[in-house]
């Protein structure tokens, strides 16, 4: 598609919340492309500020039409937000299934403990992608994708498989296999490291007999999200990581894979 506001084609493009125009990724902002509908608002806002009286319009106004303020204000409505929140919501649901399915109603505040176990593993490891991505100077923001709602959604109803994939962090820039290839590393490795921390907390069982069912369940899942990411299938992050190096590849899977056999044998 075509950028509305230089004419770029693009294969990622975005729709302005405010005008619902299309445009290339350094143009997405409103006031990068000088959003009429955006600039109204403001004017909008600006007639509420004054409304309300002058010391409240003295204190508002300044800070929310500042640097600081419009990018407070450009965040809130932007299209990541929803992303992320929705695909919150639908990984608490599949954690939600998943610790009720082992351990009943037990103890709601066990099953809400875990159901937070499951959401941050998941919200760090899409973090991580985030990040090395952004570290590289690259473009990089977690999308939704329909297929990996579908499946996800489908998730909080099987009692076996658990596929938690409801959408992935996109990255715009030139990039090499071995930038991939540690992008699409940080996740697991991420996972690997929380791992490794609930299985120290468990050895040492502090906090008691809910936190060390707690900590198994961290151990489990951060192993289960790093081993299922490290399958080397060209959707996952496995595969990019197989194509930059064999030997780290197979180091991060065969860990996952022991964090695995460890945790059915002893749990």
């Amino acid at each position: 598609m075509k950028c509305q506001y230089c004419g770029f084609d693009t294969g990622l493009p975005f729709r302005c919340p405010f005008c619902g125009g299309i445009f290339y990724v350094e143009h997405r902002l409103p006031e990068t492309h000088m959003c009429p509908s955006f600039r109204k608002d403001l004017r909008v806002f600006r007639g509420l500020g004054e409304t309300t009286g002058p010391s409240l319009t003295r204190r508002v106004t300044p800070w929310l039409f500042s640097g600081f303020g419009r990018r407070i204000f450009n965040v809130a409505r932007s299209p990541v937000i929803f992303h992320v929140c929705l695909a919150a919501v639908i990984v608490a649901l599949v954690g939600l299934s998943t610790a009720v399915a082992t351990l009943g109603f037990l103890n709601p505040f066990l099953i809400s403990l875990l159901v937070l176990i499951f959401v941050i593993s998941f919200t760090l490891h899409e973090i991580g992608h985030k990040f090395t991505a952004k570290h590289y100077g690259l473009w990089a923001e977690f999308r939704l994708s329909f297929l990996g709602v579908l499946v996800t959604l489908i998730s909080i109803f099987t009692p076996l498989i658990k596929v938690v994939s409801p959408g992935s962090v996109v990255i715009y820039g030139w990039a090499d296999r071995r930038i991939m290839g540690r992008i699409s590393l940080s996740g697991p490795l991420i996972n690997i490291v929380l791992s490794l921390i609930f299985l120290t907390l468990t050895l040492f069982n502090f906090g008691g007999i809910l936190l060390g069912i707690a900590y198994i369940w961290g151990f489990a899942i951060n192993a289960y999200i790093a081993l299922f990411n490290l399958i080397p299938l060209s959707i996952l992050d496995g595969a990019k990581i197989f194509q930059w190096n064999r030997h780290v590849w197979a180091i991060m899977f065969t860990i996952a894979l022991i964090f695995i056999a460890a945790y059915v044998l002893l749990y």
